[in-house]
């Protein structure tokens, strides 16, 4: 007996009682003679209130080559053979499919109200290295394969990135992509938005930096359009979301630079730390006097004692002073 099978049969002893357990042994059992090296265990959840399936794997290969986890969301009609009825409200066995353009998942196991787990194979579409290669790609490995399918890199993606004159990755960089969410989905948004980046690995940081289409589309609400793809990265990496610039109009800072929004949040300058001031009675500091008490460590609770030993309000300059100077 494989250890891939001893795994299983006790997987399944500890999930399913009696005859249940030696229905599933034989099935996969059976599974087992013809499958292809690709293959491991899967797990859903789904609510009637949402339009995705939470989908995910875990993985291997039988000598424990390849071994890892990988969850993501599909929409149920994208589950072949589970309809949306069996899917939310049954209890009992399952058998489905999940069919990209590089090959197919077959999933077989237990569906209960929404929930549900057991064994997946992975076969893989004997025509797509062909149609890779009539797209000037190199033929695909068994195991890229199995990862093109896995995060749905297709046909097309690969015509997407043609027609948005995007350097041609390697079939390595197209795996990696995938494996980012620099996908299909991905690239369309940021064209939609305005930007067509024409280098992939430039595609793979921005999405792995958070420069989203929901993330561009506040900047442009905002009042910040057609920013460079540098600049949306920095203000993304930095912390200066639509919410920051919101909370510093509220103040009356309206019409900054995007050097002075990364000034501001990059020293601490907050909604929390303004209002502080205000309320002390400094109604008419700049933005920059505020950077600079902030660096200077001049909190709303020095200002409000400084004002209580002298009387009177102090500008900011004398507050700068007095704490460089050890005062408190």
């Amino acid at each position: 007996m494989s250890q891939l099978t001893r795994v299983r049969r006790s997987h399944l002893a500890r999930r399913f009682p009696g005859a249940l357990c030696l229905l599933l042994l034989t099935t996969f059992s059976s599974i087992a003679v013809a499958q292809s090296a690709d293959q491991g265990t899967w797990r859903i959840y789904y609510s009637p209130s949402s339009d995705r399936v939470q989908l995910s794997f875990e993985h291997y290969e039988d000598g424990a080559r390849r071994h890892g986890q990988t969850s993501f969301g599909v929409r149920p009609s994208e589950l072949r053979g589970l309809p949306l009825s069996q899917l939310s409200s049954y209890s009992g066995p399952a058998k489905f499919q999940l069919v990209r353009d590089a090959g197919t998942f077959n999933f077989e196991g237990q569906l209960r109200d929404g929930h549900g787990t057991g064994f997946f194979t992975f076969s893989p579409d004997s025509r797509f290295p062909q149609q890779l290669a009539s797209r000037g790609y190199e033929r695909p490995t068994t195991d890229q394969q199995y990862w093109l399918a896995m995060h749905d890199v297709g046909y097309a993606m690969l015509d997407e990135l043609r027609a948005q004159k995007y350097d041609r990755p390697s079939v390595n960089q197209l795996v990696v992509m995938g494996m980012h969410g620099a996908n299909l989905d991905y690239m369309k948004s940021l064209s939609s938005a305005g930007y067509r980046v024409g280098d992939t690995r430039r595609l793979v940081t921005l999405r792995d930096h958070g420069v989203s289409h929901e993330f561009i589309g506040g900047l442009t609400d905002a009042g910040y359009k057609n920013l460079s793809l540098d600049d949306l990265q920095e203000l993304r990496d930095h912390g200066v979301t639509p919410d920051f610039i919101a909370s510093l109009k509220r103040f009356g800072f309206t019409d900054l630079t995007t050097r002075q929004l990364l000034e501001a949040r990059d020293h601490g300058v907050t909604d929390s730390f303004i209002e502080d001031f205000r309320e002390i009675g400094y109604k008419d500091v700049s933005l920059r006097d505020f950077v600079r008490m902030r660096d200077h460590g001049v909190t709303p609770g020095f200002a409000r004692q400084q004002r209580s030993s002298s009387g009177s309000l102090m500008s900011v300059g004398e507050l700068v002073r007095r704490r460089d100077r050890g005062d408190y």
